[in-house]
């Protein structure tokens, strides 16, 4: 392990709302997928960095073709459902080791129908379509939304312990790889605030770090609490052990180092 100075970072998000030109959808917390179904009605789903997700998921493959489409692309996300039903990332983790809970395929969006572009249609005109040609079959659904009521929503979301919101202004349009305002993520679950103690070494392929050991103050003392180690590419581990380096020190800032 390397301990390094004290980082800081976090994340803010918009506050719940309600307006009658938006709706409303759970956040789900799973893989983010787009199915690609050919002219033929043979699907490939690949994973929003162009990753092929057939062999970690061939059950979600072969129900996109049991659906019968030609030519159509969904965007969906592919989550793991705890016995209540609510979506579960642990779960979703375990399952590709040793599948036990139901995995299922939930399509929000629909980009092409036959063929037919729908990129330039509204998100609304876009959702009513995926609700005429998708009918729900073993390991795919459609997800829901709500009009106006984020609030409502927000709170049941919280409550249930999901992730949060996504808030989709009606008249917008789908923005492949582009952040656009007219789509927010609101977060539910509590934020907190961590700093960069240190990291651990790489293993296997990964090069100069595998994860960066996280903490928070408690009565003006560092605390562990956790690692985080996604998100890099590698050329990123990289620039973030460059810019490490100068603030490497031979004892853990941590009060309880790990």
């Amino acid at each position: 392990m390397r301990n390094a100075a004290r980082r800081g970072f976090n994340v803010s998000c918009p506050e719940p709302f309600d307006s009658p030109d938006w709706i409303f959808e759970t956040k789900l917390d799973g893989y983010r997928a787009i199915a690609v179904i050919d002219s033929t009605g043979k699907a490939r789903i690949w994973s929003r960095n162009r990753l092929p997700l057939e062999r970690k998921f061939p059950t979600i493959r072969d129900a996109a073709e049991g659906l019968k489409l030609r030519s159509t692309i969904l965007d969906g996300e592919i989550v793991a459902l705890d016995e209540e039903g609510i979506p579960r990332f642990q779960l979703l983790q375990k399952w590709q080791k040793r599948p036990t809970a139901p995995v299922v395929y939930v399509v929000f969006d629909l980009l092409w129908d036959n063929g037919r572009d729908l990129a330039g249609k509204s998100i609304v005109q876009r959702r009513e379509r995926l609700q005429e040609l998708v009918t729900p079959v073993a390991g795919i659904q459609v997800g829901g939304y709500m009009e106006k009521r984020g609030v409502e929503l927000f709170n049941l979301a919280k409550e249930k312990g999901l992730e949060g919101i996504i808030a989709k202004r009606k008249r917008s349009t789908y923005q492949p790889g582009r952040r656009s305002p007219d789509w927010l993520k609101i977060k539910a679950r509590p934020q907190q605030e961590f700093v960069v103690g240190g990291f651990t070494e790489g293993k296997g392929s990964r090069k100069h770090f595998g994860a960066l050991l996280l903490g928070a103050y408690r009565n003006g003392k560092l605390h562990y609490f956790g690692h985080s180690g996604s998100g890099f590419t590698e050329k990123g581990l990289k620039e973030a052990v460059d810019r490490l380096k100068p603030v490497f020190a031979d004892k853990s800032p941590f009060e309880n180092p790990p």
